[in-house]
């Protein structure tokens, strides 16, 4: 039983990572096609807060939106 839930986490933790690799690339991605976009909001088109950019870069929405 120990061993399951084991995998399991190990499973979990392993699409956190993978989800998150995604959303960096999209950053990324963001960044090399169109520079200007990068820190705009997707839902409302308003700049994304610095800080909130520094906190997490793959931000695609302000922090109202994304609420």
């Amino acid at each position: 039983m120990d061993a399951m839930q084991q995998q399991a986490m190990s499973q979990a933790e392993a699409r956190r990572r993978d989800v998150e690799l995604r959303r960096v690339e999209a950053a990324l991605a963001r960044l090399e096609t169109d520079p200007d976009e990068f820190g705009t909001c997707s839902s409302c088109g308003e700049d994304i807060a610095e800080k909130r950019l520094r906190f997490d870069p793959a931000a695609t929405r302000c922090i109202t939106c994304a609420a």
